[in-house]
Order: structure tokens, then sequence, then C-alpha cells
């Protein structure tokens, strides 16, 4: 098997696995377990940077793939795949800012204006995050079907 198609199936079960996690930590915290949803969403943070770290391991000993032999359906969905990335990095990055801000300043339980306005910006971001997550999922296997295919 390609190396390059066996990371990409690493990566897809990793992205599976961040969503999960953020799906847990979605439910934790509407049963109010606050504590426990600021573990998972730290863990799938953790998993974010850990395919960073990886991706740049690939590069380096693996190269780029060759997107000249795609067709270019799979070039478009790899892009719109990128994006659904980028918006959970973003995403998931303003969340987390968010929610260190609400912690920091004891804002969790507070019903003041501004902690309202900071817990529903930390929300939006959060399923921004977990939104793009999802789609970014559905695209990377299509992605992967491709690449399996060539293979």
């Amino acid at each position: 098997m390609d190396p390059k198609v066996l990371y990409w199936t690493g990566a897809l079960a990793n992205m599976i696995i961040l969503v999960a996690i953020g799906i847990s930590g979605v439910r934790q915290i509407r049963r109010g377990e606050v504590a426990r949803h600021r573990r998972s969403m730290l863990t799938s943070a953790s998993l974010v940077l850990v395919f960073i770290g990886s991706y740049v391991l690939k590069l380096i000993f693996l190269g780029r793939e060759d997107l000249a032999s795609w067709e270019p359906t799979y070039v478009r969905t790899l892009r719109f795949h990128e994006l659904c990335v980028l918006l959970m990095v973003v995403g998931g990055g303003l969340a987390l800012t968010w929610g260190r801000a609400l912690r920091q300043s004891n804002a969790i339980f507070d019903e003041s204006d501004s902690a309202t306005r900071l817990r529903k910006r930390h929300r939006m971001a959060g399923r921004t995050a977990l939104v793009a997550a999802l789609v970014g999922v559905a695209s990377a296997a299509l992605v992967l079907t491709g690449m399996y295919g060539r293979s």
C-alpha cells in the first residue's frame, strides 16, 4: 500500500476520534459537566496538534501528493476539505481562547451581560469548529476513496 494513503487513513481515523470527543464534550457541557467538557475539548485540540506535527513529518519524509494525477472532482473535494479544516482550526482556537477567558474571569456561571456575551461567542466558535470537523470528516472520506482508487 502507498505510504501516503496509509498516512491519510490514519489522519481520517484521528479526525473521526476528534469529532467523537467533540460531540461528547457538547453533551458534557449540556449536562453541566464543565470540567469534563474542558478536558474533552483540550483532548480534541491536542489531537489537532498531533495531526499538524505528523503532517510536517509526512511532508518531510513522504512529500506532497501529485494532484496532477487526480480527477478534478477529487481536487475540488480536497480544497473544500482544506477549507473545513481551516474553519475547524480557527473556530476551535477561538473557542479555546474564549473558554480560557471564561475560566480565568470565573465567569462560567456569571449572569452578567459581558459573561453572557463571552459564553455565546465561545459556544458559536465551538459549534463552528464541530460542524466544520463533521463536514471535514465526510469530505476527507471522499478524498481518501479517490486515493484508494488510484493506488
